[in-house]
């Protein structure tokens, strides 16, 4: 995480990576780091990654899985501009 431009998060939904990438991690990028997630909603601690994104701690991320599915409209993630790139588990829908 420390060293990357950016991180990809493709890990499985389990017991064992629920919230794998969390406060510890994301606070250990680099502030120009941009986070990547397209593998399970579980895996990643959404609200530490909105905590990192609204104060600026690292440059954005872009997700196309969540760990409720569709995002809903009350969700903070929608609330940080253009800090973020959501998509809706679709990403690779070209028609």
């Amino acid at each position: 995480f420390a060293e990357a431009d950016y991180v990809v998060c493709s890990l499985p939904g389990t017991a064992q990576t629920l919230n794998f990438c969390s406060t510890a991690e994301f606070g250990a990028m680099k502030s120009t780091g941009v986070f990547v997630s397209l593998g399970r909603g579980a895996a990643v601690d959404e609200a530490a990654l909105v905590d990192v994104l609204s104060k600026g701690q690292i440059r954005g991320a872009a997700l196309d899985v969540f760990k409720e599915e569709p995002l809903p409209s009350s969700s903070p993630l929608w609330t940080l501009g253009d800090r973020i790139l959501i998509t809706a588990h679709n990403a690779d829908l070209t028609e």
